[in-house]
């Protein structure tokens, strides 16, 4: 997850719950568990956090557990130790060596409109 040096970080550190409507300016690393509506800049669901939401964001990268829509201007990348049930619509998606998707995905030619 690239972020400008100036840019701070928000989490959702182990063992926090949270739900609703999240709406971050900059990066944000979720380790815990989330259900809702998140949207952002650069999203990190971290190894060992639990999903479930609509994820409108520039970047989304999934190392742990997801389900949902995720709907990305330029990228989603799934690491191996990504477990992701979702829809996704992004103009480039990248899947490690390990990472399971099951479900669909959109991709449009260009970049997605804000």
């Amino acid at each position: 997850m690239a972020a400008p040096e100036d840019a701070t970080e928000s989490k959702i550190g182990k063992g926090s719950k949270i739900s609703g409507k999240l709406n971050f300016r900059g990066p944000v690393k979720i380790e815990g568990e989330a259900d809702g509506e998140i949207s952002g800049e650069d999203v990190l669901i971290a190894n060992g956090a639990v999903v479930s939401a609509r994820i409108s964001a520039t970047r989304v990268t999934i190392a742990g557990v997801f389900s949902g829509e995720v709907t990305a201007r330029e990228r989603v990348e799934l690491l191996a130790t990504a477990r992701a049930q979702c829809t996704i619509s992004t103009p480039s998606l990248v899947l490690n060596e390990g990472a399971t998707f099951d479900g669909d995905c959109r991709m449009p030619r260009s970049k997605i409109a804000a």
